[in-house]
């Protein structure tokens, strides 16, 4: 409580009660009604004042109290996130700890909140993008195509969005995750001209009456122009090399079309 609304509340109404004393000692009635009066009134004002000026620091305290908590522990959650997503591999995400990383960074959107905690956690927008885009990458369960990535708007989106020369928390993973999603992305869409082509020429061979054509030491490129699109395709890795069956099925027979790194090594009935 301030020195004048103490005044207000103990020093003033004490002495227009003196001076009513003085008044009452006199018979003077009339005047000590009027500094009892006064002295009632200047208390109250007082005590209304002083109030005032405690509630005030209280909720000024409480609000201190409370933005010092909420900066604690939004400062924690990013910690934790940042840890958790420090540790996830993009070739196989944890799903559980992709989307807890999202939880955790979830009300970062919120640009009030950002501003209340002066810097504590920098760039936390981005990496709840980045939370984001692992926990889509997630859910292919470590089998993510480039066509699954030229599919996935929310993915693409994601990154798309993110600064190409980000130099900021956990850019060493944010940056070559962001060029190998662009890549694949590019990657799918050749694929995907790629396979267009290759259907004509598929069409073509077909009303000329030719069916296949494909052996040992041709392109993994030129199988589907040769066989149209397979009904299913095998793939496995080992010892550093990548091996695919193609299986198509053609008057009732299937063909079995092998590869080994993109280079066709087998062909069989």
């Amino acid at each position: 409580m301030s020195l004048f609304a103490l005044c207000l509340l103990l020093v003033c109404p004490v002495l227009f009660l003196l001076v009513a004393f003085r008044f009452f000692r006199q018979h003077n009635y009339k005047m000590t009604a009027l500094f009892v009066c006064l002295a009632v009134t200047v208390g109250f004002i007082g005590g209304v004042k002083g109030y005032g000026e405690m509630d005030t620091r209280t909720k000024s305290t409480t609000a201190s109290t409370f933005d010092r908590d909420q900066k604690e522990n939004m400062t924690r959650r990013y910690e934790q996130a940042v840890s958790i997503l420090k540790g996830l591999n993009f070739n196989h995400p944890d799903r559980e700890k992709a989307e807890e990383a999202v939880h955790l960074l979830q009300d970062f959107h919120d640009a009030q909140l950002l501003n209340s905690l002066d810097g504590a956690c920098p760039d936390a927008e981005m990496l709840l993008s980045y939370a984001e885009a692992m926990n889509q990458v997630a859910a292919y369960r470590g089998h993510m195509s480039n066509k699954d990535v030229a599919g996935d708007r929310k993915l693409l989106s994601i990154v798309q969005d993110m600064p190409e020369s980000y130099k900021g928390t956990l850019a060493e993973k944010i940056v070559p995750f962001r060029r190998l999603i662009i890549a694949m992305n590019e990657a799918a869409e050749k694929e995907a001209e790629l396979d267009k082509k290759n259907a004509q020429k598929h069409a073509a061979n077909l009303s000329k009456g030719k069916y296949g054509g494909i052996h040992p030491g041709d392109s993994e490129d030129n199988i589907t122009a040769a066989y149209g699109e397979p009904s299913r395709v095998n793939v496995s890795e080992g010892e550093g090399k990548k091996m695919k069956q193609y299986v198509f099925n053609h008057n009732g027979k299937s063909i079995y079309v092998y590869t080994q790194d993109g280079i066709v090594t087998d062909v069989s009935m």
